[in-house]
């Protein structure tokens, strides 16, 4: 962690970092959580998210089978926070598969959405760009999706593909391999008019059970 926080002092930018492998604060002991931290332009630590969803599956490639809950625990909070750039939910990989999570950061406030991901190569090539466009359209938020992509140890490989999504669903910037910065502009207004035009949160008939499946689920 030290490292990321020179590097958010020394570039003056705020980071978005997961996922990283730590365990609850006060809790050294606790089994590790895959968290995202946010952190600002001075280094400091605004926010952390401990991913939801894990990745406990059966794909058809190389590893075959995946089980995230060997290693890690999940998380029991939805976290949006403030930044000078708009108010960012925090998702990590897997989540980005479940609705339900993205509607709740709009309702929170979100107006844009980081995943920091690692899709497989078979998994991301069927379902990454779909995924992260039909979650911006139906949050209306800009989508911010880091896509890890190559081949790593043991014959894993992930897709790569980092995008930026804006809230009609439109491609604003794309890396499909290799290291990249991608930048794109956040036009608040159109984003207001599109919300406007087509206020999707407030035509909802359907919502998710009073009693949510994982106990304690919060807010932050």
């Amino acid at each position: 962690l030290p490292w990321l926080k020179q590097a958010a002092r020394d570039l003056r930018l705020w980071i978005v970092a997961g996922t990283l492998p730590l365990p609850p604060a006060g809790q050294p002991e606790a089994k590790a959580r895959a968290c995202c931290l946010l952190l600002d332009e001075h280094g400091e630590q605004v926010a952390r998210y401990d991913k939801l969803h894990l990745f406990d599956v059966e794909v058809g490639d190389r590893q075959g089978r995946y089980c995230e809950s060997d290693d890690f625990a999940h998380g029991s909070r939805i976290v949006v926070a403030d930044t000078p750039v708009g108010r960012l939910g925090l998702t990590v990989c897997y989540d980005l598969r479940f609705p339900e999570l993205y509607g709740a950061l709009r309702e929170a406030g979100a107006e844009l959405i980081s995943v920091p991901a690692a899709f497989t190569a078979l998994t991301g090539a069927a379902h990454w760009q779909i995924l992260v466009r039909a979650r911006a359209i139906e949050t209306q938020c800009y989508l911010l999706a880091a896509g890890q992509g190559g081949t790593h140890p043991g014959g894993r490989e992930t897709f790569g593909h980092s995008a930026i999504v804006d809230p009609w669903g439109r491609v604003l910037a794309e890396q499909a391999h290799g290291e990249a910065v991608l930048l794109a502009g956040r036009d608040a207004v159109e984003q207001a008019a599109i919300r406007q035009r087509m206020p999707v949160s407030r035509h909802k008939r359907f919502f998710a059970a009073a009693e949510p499946r994982l106990p304690g689920l919060e807010q932050s």
